[in-house]
């Protein structure tokens, strides 16, 4: 009797979820076996981001639990380690310690997404949100609502400023919806919940390098009417988003990005504790070692059955994969195009495993949209363009509808949705606030900007990874004297600039450090002074330098 033969998905998100729907029923009868591969447990829906963060509906009710959306298939909780298309192979490791899984397969499914592009500008993947992942988001929910307790209490009128300026790099749909949420919330908690905080004191920058917002209604190669463009919705998006009081800064790169300010293109520099980045995604490094054929942006090219090019055996789609659309062009990276190929795709499986003949993908979506806050948005809807309150009710019933998976999660957000007027805005901080032991941050500043000032003092503990510090000393009235320069693999803290008569420590250049809560670093010092005493007195390995470990001492 032959073996059933095994599908792999690899991967959790709108692709999978109708793959799997797809292929529901010879599960059921046991003629094939599905098992779906996620880092996570949970699908995270991303189109209501902006709501979550500005506590319109509740964080959980944004995750939807995979081993309900995938039943029967098999849930696989794992990061993909590798995948070896010869020996139909995947290997996965788990996430307490590492251990290595192997999974073959007779059909593979790529549809992991697509990572954030951490190399836009300096500084991103140490100081920005993302809103890839869900992580992110509920730590940035909490960080919008720490930064109006932190300026509550705050009377230098800089420092109080920097904490309520949110930056936000990136125009298109995700940026601008955050955008239009934020700036309603920001309303909101300076009328209702803190009553010290002027709104006028509040700035939500949005930044982005095209001429107008929204270049997804652009109507270029990749948008589904690649010759239709819609200029009347992106000027009422974009003056929408000024009537709310976003300040708008266009045809403007970030060059640069620090735990204190953004850097742009303009030569001009926003003082800032947050800092949101949507400015595009990239492939997953993943795909680099697989030899497949791939487009300029490193995704999958697929033939017209959604097969990888040149493979039986392997099928792609969504923000991985280079979809040839009907109209011309290629498929653009949104979740109703993600559903369709993956309908497309389960059909073909099961046309491929009963030995008919595939079919080509021909299928378009209704259209796209977006809410751009207090109850506004802008789409089209098979080609008729929609704005205002009647397109944000669309918009919010194509969601709901098609959008959100599982039941149970619609029948939440309705819940939210209807008592959220009533009671107001979440505005609890969750989640842990404090740094765990021997936690350590990755910083970046650039040149002339201050590190430690004996003004603010900061209990950090930097080591110096790249560029060059300058140890300042200020005289009253008068010029600072520049007491010393020191470079990578040297450290400072607040009480070795005190030692020194130090008042500052400044980048000369563009700096990273990685950096360490003051009591942390005194406390690793000791284990490894500790364990230095140990191996010396055992003699099994060559004693350690005392000196270079004796220097960290930072504090």
């Amino acid at each position: 009797m032959p073996e059933t033969p095994h599908v792999l998905i690899l991967g959790g998100g709108f692709v999978a979820q109708k793959v799997a729907r797809r292929l529901r029923r010879p599960i059921e009868r046991g003629e094939l076996m599905v098992t779906v591969v996620d880092r996570d447990n949970f699908f995270t829906f991303h189109g209501l981001i902006g709501e979550m963060v500005t506590g319109r509906i509740l964080p959980s009710n944004l995750l939807n639990p995979a081993r309900r959306i995938f039943s029967p298939a098999h849930v696989h909780v794992g990061e993909i380690e590798s995948i070896d298309i010869e020996a139909k192979r995947v290997v996965t490791s788990r996430r307490l310690d590492g251990a290595r899984f192997e999974l073959d397969y007779d059909q593979a499914v790529v549809c992991i997404g697509s990572g954030e592009n951490l190399e836009a500008y300096p500084g991103l993947s140490e100081h920005a949100f993302r809103l890839k992942s869900f992580d992110d988001c509920f730590r940035l929910k909490n960080h919008v609502i720490e930064m109006f307790e932190l300026a509550d209490i705050e009377s230098d009128p800089s420092e109080r400023r920097r904490l309520l300026t949110f930056f936000i790099a990136g125009g298109g749909f995700s940026g601008s919806e955050l955008a239009g949420e934020l700036a309603q919330f920001v309303d909101r908690l300076t009328s209702r919940e803190y009553n010290r905080i002027r709104r006028d004191e509040c700035r939500v920058v949005l930044v982005h390098p095209g001429p107008t917002l929204l270049p997804e209604l652009y109507g270029s190669k990749n948008a589904e009417r690649s010759a239709k463009s819609y200029p009347r919705l992106v000027e009422f998006g974009m003056n929408h988003a000024r009537k709310l009081g976003i300040e708008l800064m266009l045809e403007t790169r970030v060059t640069g990005a620090t735990l204190n300010e953004v850097y742009l293109s303009n030569d001009e520099h926003v003082p800032t504790r947050t800092i949101v980045s949507a400015v595009g995604s990239k492939a997953w490094a993943l795909l680099d070692d697989i030899d497949l054929p791939k487009d300029e942006r490193g995704r999958l090219v697929t033939d017209e059955f959604l097969r990888v090019d040149g493979r039986s055996d392997l099928w792609a789609g969504g923000d991985c994969a280079s979809v040839r659309h009907p109209h011309g062009g290629t498929c653009p990276p949104v979740a109703l195009f993600a559903q369709k190929h993956g309908d497309h795709i389960g059909r073909n499986i099961r046309r491929a495993l009963d030995g008919r003949s595939l079919r080509p993908f021909r299928s378009t979506v209704l259209g796209q949209g977006i809410s751009i806050g207090r109850r506004t948005a802008v789409g089209v809807l098979k080609g008729i363009p929609l704005k205002g309150r009647f397109a944000w009710i669309m918009w919010r019933l194509v969601l709901w509808t098609i959008a959100v998976p599982s039941w149970d999660r619609r029948l939440r957000l309705l819940a939210d949705w209807a008592i959220w007027p009533i009671v107001g805005r979440d505005i609890v901080q969750m989640g842990p606030t404090g740094m765990a032991a021997y936690d350590v941050r990755h910083h970046v500043y650039q040149a002339g900007e201050s590190i430690a000032d004996s003004a603010r003092p900061v209990r950090l503990v930097h080591v110096i990874v790249e560029g060059e510090v300058e140890i300042v000393r200020g005289q009253e009235g008068g010029e600072a004297e520049l007491l010393e320069t020191i470079g990578a693999g040297d450290h400072f803290g607040r009480k070795w600039l005190e030692r020194r008569g130090a008042n500052v420590a400044r980048a000369k250049s563009l700096v990273r450090t990685v950096a360490l809560q003051e009591d942390q670093a005194n406390q690793l010092q000791d284990v490894l002074l500790s364990t230095e005493r140990i191996v010396a007195r055992t003699g099994l390995f060559p004693t350690i330098d005392s000196e270079s470990v004796g220097r960290g001492k930072s504090s």
